[in-house]
């Protein structure tokens, strides 16, 4: 299957349900599945690819045109859910985070 670099300077194509990676820590990260966020968000400013929250288990990651809903990743090759990635890194080591 085809994985493609999420450059999160463009639009994301939040019809498409390719997936999608970015790096975490120098490691690769790949969304797996996502849908638009539509949800509460904290005030704060983020850079575009600067994780929001982790609300209910789920990245909420700033797109240059919206917010990003994660909820299955692939991350040091195991696939898990969002909350699984979530508990394994701590979501103290995620929230205002910077994916590249």
């Amino acid at each position: 299957m085809e994985v493609k670099r999420l450059d999160f300077e463009k639009d994301f194509d939040f019809s498409s349900d390719i997936p999608v990676y970015c790096y975490f820590n120098d490691d690769r990260l790949e969304f797996l599945k996502y849908d638009r966020y539509v949800g509460p968000i904290t005030l704060q400013r983020l850079p575009n690819g600067g994780i929001q929250s982790v609300y209910g288990g789920k990245l909420i990651i700033k797109v240059n045109n919206g917010f990003l809903e994660v909820t299955e990743v692939k991350f040091e090759n195991k696939e898990m859910n969002s909350k699984d990635f979530i508990a394994m890194v701590g979501d103290e080591n995620l929230v205002n985070l910077v994916l590249l």
